[in-house]
């Protein structure tokens, strides 16, 4: 199990030069946009619930991706400025919000962006956070926050098979993919992703931390399920020969154990802190 500090530095293992990290997802953010889940309804729902974000809130998204999240933010009618540091990224996510004049993508990272407008009533970070550099992350979100207003954090876990099929795949993985190699337990994955509410904690800038998880089991097509791959930091960070005989192994084990469709299942987790933390609050609420 990875330790705090090196899950706190998640980015470093892929991709320690700062250029690199702006363009990490660009030839797959087509791909990413398409095989990516989304959150549900329900579960956005909820969490804006959770931190009371008003209808007519001003929502600062942090790293949007190709607007994963940023499109269902538009439909709950939330003026949203989104920051994607990948072009191709953003070139996706401003196609996704184009009839949505409420929403502005900027194609720049959090750690650049000189924001003018310092009043949001949330800033929202979809399956991204741990994209951003530690150093002062927390301080400049707690400065970016109205008195009242919320640091979100939203995940979806990764994408797994049942453990049947997993065990069919989990020699080609540790050869080709040793990040997937091994069946990472659910408890473990939402303990790995509470180490950013817990820095966030530590910071002294926000507090009354809660969360939610919600259970997802979803079919994919076997083709459809290898171009998910394609998009997780581990095989992007393959060479193209390694990558393709990766796949072309998965294909085969998959074509012979499953139909045309496999099942999968993931996590969708929030983490909802408010900012300008007092030190007497700065404890955890149940999960709920």
């Amino acid at each position: 199990m990875p330790d705090t500090n090196e899950i706190l530095n998640w980015y470093q293992t892929f991709t320690p030069d700062p250029a690199q990290r702006k363009s990490w997802y660009g030839d797959v953010a087509q791909t990413y946009n398409r095989v990516r889940p989304k959150y549900a309804p329900a579960f956005l729902d909820r969490v804006v619930e959770v931190a009371k974000i008003p209808s007519s809130g001003k929502i600062l998204e942090v790293g949007c991706g190709p607007g994963t999240a940023t499109l269902s933010l538009a439909e709950m009618g939330f003026s949203v400025i989104a920051l994607e540091p990948s072009l191709a990224a953003c070139e996706v996510a401003r196609q996704n919000v184009a009839a949505y004049p409420n929403v502005k993508i900027i194609n720049t990272s959090f750690e650049e962006w000189e924001p003018i407008d310092r009043e949001f009533d949330a800033i929202v970070a979809a399956t991204s956070w741990h994209w951003v550099l530690p150093e002062n992350k927390y301080q400049k979100a707690a400065s970016l926050l109205k008195s009242t207003g919320m640091l979100v954090l939203l995940w979806n876990t990764t994408m797994m098979p049942p453990l049947a099929i997993f065990e069919s795949l989990a020699e080609i993985f540790r050869q080709y993919l040793p990040a997937f190699g091994e069946y990472k337990d659910r408890d473990r994955e939402v303990w790995e992703l509470n180490i950013f509410a817990d820095a966030a904690i530590e910071s002294g800038l926000f507090s009354n931390f809660r969360m939610g998880v919600e259970s997802i089991e979803v079919n994919y097509a076997i083709d459809d399920y290898l171009q998910l791959l394609t998009t997780y930091s581990p095989c992007i960070a393959l060479d193209p020969t390694s990558r393709h005989e990766l796949l072309e192994s998965l294909r085969a084990v998959l074509a012979q154990n499953c139909g045309p469709q496999m099942p999968l299942s993931y996590q969708s987790v929030f983490h909802v802190l408010v900012g300008v933390a007092s030190p007497l609050e700065n404890r955890r609420s149940p999960e709920l």
